[in-house]
């Protein structure tokens, strides 16, 4: 009986540590997310942070796996029920995009920190696996955009779906996520629709 309840507590401590790196991160960036200060927050000591993890870095990918991979749950989930749906293509499309938006606005310091986190980091292998990550749910939109392929006028609809969330992705992230923006651009209102008339200018798509 007894190994179940230190299973369950292992997990607890588990959870209460990226929970407090995620917090950190949030409001302070990768600089704030320091072993003794996720410590802190979590509500343990320094030690119990390093029996876990060898130090800060396999801390934070395991966040950044966690994060992802709740995200990309969700994203499918959302996806799945917006396909049983059965919506026409104008207002699909609206949904997908501003979900994308809300998720950049809602989430922005951490998606700022875990993603300068994965673009500085050292090991090859691990930016390679953080983009194959991040690029199943734009797989997974173009599969269900591409069931109303008569509906877009750019002559190639599956490359004009991909660099379009790819540019409506770059737009927001230059906006919302980098410290310093493209020309000193400030977040425009009614970025949701703004992000609307991108995508569906360069798709040709009609209708709202």
């Amino acid at each position: 009986m007894e190994r179940p309840a230190k299973q369950a507590r292992s997990r607890l401590t588990l959870h209460r540590l990226l929970s407090a790196a995620e917090a950190l991160l949030e409001h302070g960036g990768l600089e704030a997310a320091t072993v003794p200060a996720i410590a802190e927050t979590a509500g343990v000591s320094v030690g119990v942070v390093y029996r876990r993890f060898p130090g800060k870095d396999a801390l934070l990918r395991a966040v950044y796996e966690r994060f992802f991979s709740i995200y990309g749950e969700q994203n499918r989930a959302r996806l799945q029920s917006l396909s049983m749906i059965d919506l026409p293509l104008p207002k699909l499309a609206r949904a997908i995009i501003v979900g994308m938006t809300q998720g950049y606005q809602q989430r922005r310091g951490l998606l700022r920190a875990l993603i300068r986190y994965a673009r500085t980091h050292r090991d090859a292998e691990f930016r390679a696996a953080a983009r194959t990550m991040n690029g199943d749910a734009a797989r997974a939109i173009v599969y269900l955009l591409l069931r109303h392929r008569e509906q877009i006028a750019h002559p190639e609809p599956e490359k004009a779906i991909e660099l379009g969330l790819l540019a409506v992705a770059a737009t927001l992230q230059n906006i919302l996520l980098e410290e310093e923006t493209l020309h000193g651009m400030h977040e425009p209102e009614h970025l949701e629709e703004e992000m609307v008339r991108l995508f569906f200018g360069y798709l040709g798509v009609r209708g709202s």
